[in-house]
């Protein structure tokens, strides 16, 4: 039986935790959000929903006092969101039976839903931090270094006014895109890791699935990407619409990409190396990461996690 604990005291850990470990981002680029994310999800994950929540508002709050700021407070909030939300969903199940599955079963949100729900409150978020945010400033002056460099190498192609006018309004468009694909990585990451600790400590409330085999985007995903895209040619604030949403379910047919690939070179001799190999091409801007997310565009499906009713607290299933 699992112990008593207030989730209200665990939310308001996991939120400072959180906190703390997104400001020092800077310095951990990888490490520390995918941590932070940890921590949110584990209050959700084995908390239940107030603890959740209540990670979410803390960690947005105190982000928002260390800036002196009730609007970014509002962003974070915004920002962190998925993971209270996403959560939630993955804690819900139903009686297999209703989908033709075993009377003594239960049948569990499948993760492609949840991952689809999280992109689309991930492009809700980017595209409210690219609005408010200053990156006009920001690019401008990246804009002006390249351009500065251009013109020490060969003064005749140092880029016109007319021509940074038009590389702003390009950054501007495209700027959600990696955006919202690295918050997805950071927000599985943390489910995955919150995952594994919360099944270590049994305070699993959803069991742990076979990630390589059930980690896909469902085919509405793929209506949402192109519809992305599509908008991005329109540019301005659609563009940045179009970008928010397809930078967000790109990453997470990123994600299946690697998960088709784990998958398919399971127990082969071979796998450690070819693993590397296919981190390494990943690692290849914007082709390898096209590449990868092939795998996960090729093999859209629903895979619905089904145990047996008394299982969920103490379940084994390998990841």
């Amino acid at each position: 039986m699992k112990p008593s604990v207030n989730p209200v005291l665990v939310g308001i850990i996991a939120g400072l935790v959180a906190a703390i470990l997104m400001v020092v981002s800077p310095a951990l680029p990888v490490i520390a959000p995918i941590a932070a994310m940890t921590a949110l999800f584990i209050a959700g994950l084995g908390f239940g929903r107030v603890a959740g929540l209540l990670a979410v508002v803390v960690a947005a709050a105190a982000l928002g006092a260390l800036a002196s700021s009730i609007e970014f407070a509002f962003i974070f909030g915004a920002t962190l969101l998925p993971a209270a939300i996403m959560s939630q969903l993955a804690g819900l199940a139903r009686p297999a039976s209703e989908i033709g599955g075993p009377e003594t079963a239960l049948a569990w949100y499948p993760l492609s839903d949840i991952l689809l729900a999280g992109a689309a409150l991930v492009a809700l978020a980017t595209l409210c931090l690219v609005l408010v945010a200053p990156l006009d400033a920001y690019f401008t002056q990246e804009i002006d270094r390249l351009s500065a460099i251009i013109a020490e190498m060969d003064p005749l192609a140092a880029p016109t006014a007319g021509d940074k006018l038009q590389m702003l309004a390009t950054l501007k468009t495209f700027s959600p895109v990696p955006i919202a694909a690295g918050n997805m990585i950071s927000f599985f990451g943390g489910f995955y890791f919150a995952m594994r600790i919360l099944t270590a400590f049994k305070r699993n409330v959803r069991p742990r699935e076979d990630v390589r085999s059930s980690l896909r985007m469902n085919r509405l995903a793929l209506a949402v990407l192109v519809g992305g895209i599509v908008l991005m040619l329109v540019g301005g604030t659609v563009g940045l619409i179009g970008a928010s949403f397809a930078g967000a379910v790109g990453g997470g047919f990123l994600l299946a990409g690697f998960a088709v690939i784990h998958n398919a070179l399971r127990d082969k001799p071979w796998a450690l190396p070819a693993l590397i190999l296919t981190y390494l091409v990943a690692l290849i801007p914007a082709v390898g990461q096209i590449l990868i997310m092939s795998f996960g565009l090729a093999n859209p499906r629903r895979a619905v996690a089904i145990t047996p009713a008394n299982s969920n607290e103490t379940s084994d299933t390998q990841n």
